[in-house]
């Protein structure tokens, strides 16, 4: 059994390269989980997965899922410089990271910019805007 999609929405029937998705939700600590409603998970599709897909990617620290075949390779390496002393090498290297894991993405075009700011002594907030294979703007925001 599949997902319920809105099969009527402009976002499905003009941005379906864009593929489908599990829709996530953040919470005030940054933390995403899957979104459910009346006990489903909820599906999304076009701009709101590609969104998705990006956090997700972001998300997955590389080779996590190296047991899949159809993931090798996957994930960001943000996660192997988050725990570095905070400098401006430090977050130079993790733009570099981040941008190069958004430009795998076979459903990115081009990513238009990308900012880091440091949220407090542990954590980070990252900020996107990308550009889709159908040339739609995609803003999305990540807490690391």
């Amino acid at each position: 059994m599949t997902l319920p999609v809105d099969t009527d929405s402009s976002d499905y029937k003009f941005n379906k390269t864009l593929n489908e998705d599990v829709k996530l939700v953040s919470n005030e600590y940054g933390k995403y989980d899957l979104a459910m409603e009346n006990g489903d998970y909820v599906n999304i599709t076009g701009l709101d997965s590609l969104r998705n897909a990006c956090i997700i990617a972001i998300l997955t620290r590389h080779n996590e899922l190296k047991n899949n075949p159809t993931y090798e390779g996957f994930g960001c390496r943000v996660h192997d410089l988050i725990k570095g002393n905070k400098t401006k090498l430090l977050r130079y290297k993790m733009e570099i990271s981040l941008m190069e894991t958004l430009n795998q993405m076979r459903r990115i075009k081009t990513v238009n910019w990308l900012k880091i700011v440091e949220d407090d002594v542990q954590s980070y907030r990252v900020s996107f805007s990308i550009t889709s294979i159908n040339d739609e703007t995609v803003k999305g925001k990540v807490a690391l």
